[in-house]
């Protein structure tokens, strides 16, 4: 007969093995993307029963794919496309607007595409502002599949401002993100030495951690340690420190005018962590919290507001 403490240890082993199982399961399920299925719902809408069955069955993401295109709004485009430096080629919506303008390059947020941000394109294009709207690889138009929450899509960034400055060599550019598409922007001026005019920062979080214990607090569990399990088990399979991926970091490298864009209800990224990427980039970034708004495009919560920053902060690029 076992000894207690050796069938409590085993206990402990057995239970330690079981949630390093589920983590590496979610973690993979998280960043590859499906290919058929219904998607699982925001973490913040789901029950106990589906909180407890998408523990163990794990979340269930399809390949994104853009619903419309900016024919849909009115707006006459061109299509691109053009390598990324890590081998996919990236698709992109180009919509034209005043030469004299700043053109903006936009990115689209976690497991979404290009079609996410066409409300704020047609906005823009109201405005007079060219648009390129790229799907980051693994999404929409473009090659690949799966995602590495902002680390590889930072080289789509580069490789998009490459392609607009031998394209339209006499425009200035403007990086765009929103959410995830935000944290490789920061990312692509840290790291791959992107330098664009300006920046348009909304919905960003400041550390990776960060957010993925939010996402466990939207499903009414701790974040704590099961985060940091899953972050380990997703930096193991994509090959990079998921504890180094910190937009909040990345910022300090920015050199040009910045606006910072933020939701006031924002339960996935708190207003703490935009005011965090503010803090690091003193008087050249202009932060401006919405109240009411969740994590979605601000431009769809309040246009004239959004529009109005927006204008402000591109006439003086």
């Amino acid at each position: 007969m076992m000894r207690p403490t050796i069938v409590v240890l085993i206990g402990f082993i057995g239970a330690g093995a079981a949630i390093n199982a589920v983590a590496y399961m979610q973690a993979r399920a998280m960043t590859h993307f499906s290919v058929n299925g219904p998607r699982t719902a925001n973490p913040e809408t789901l029950g106990w029963l589906e909180v407890a069955t998408v523990i163990f069955t794990g979340v269930n993401i399809p390949r994104p794919q853009d619903g419309s295109t900016p024919a849909d709004l009115g707006l006459p485009y061109e299509s691109h496309r053009f390598p990324s430096t890590h081998g996919p080629i990236l698709d992109a919506w180009y919509v034209a607007g005043k030469t004299e303008h700043p053109l903006v390059l936009i990115f689209h947020g976690y497991a979404a595409s290009k079609s996410q941000l066409l409300r704020s394109a047609r906005a823009l294009h109201d405005l007079g502002f060219g648009t390129l709207l790229v799907d980051f690889y693994g999404s929409g138009g473009s090659s690949g599949t799966g995602t590495s929450l902002g680390v590889v899509e930072a080289r789509d960034v580069a490789a998009t401002m490459s392609y607009a400055r031998d394209t339209w060599p006499d425009r200035k550019l403007v990086l765009y993100g929103f959410s995830m598409g935000a944290a490789a922007i920061l990312r692509a001026v840290a790291v791959e030495k992107a330098r664009p005019n300006g920046l348009i920062i909304e919905a960003s979080f400041d550390n990776l951690l960060n957010t993925v214990t939010s996402r466990f607090h939207a499903m009414g569990l701790p974040g704590a340690p099961f985060a940091q399990i899953l972050l380990f088990w997703g930096g193991l399979q994509w090959g990079f420190n998921p504890f180094s991926h910190n937009p909040v970091d990345y910022a300090r490298a920015v050199t040009c005018p910045v606006l910072i864009l933020h939701g006031a209800r924002d339960i996935r990224v708190s207003d703490e962590q935009a005011r965090a990427i503010k803090g690091v980039m003193g008087e050249k970034a202009r932060l401006v919290i919405f109240p009411d708004v969740p994590h979605m495009p601000i431009v769809e919560a309040q246009p004239a507001d959004w529009a109005h920053e927006v204008q402000e902060f591109l006439g003086h690029i």
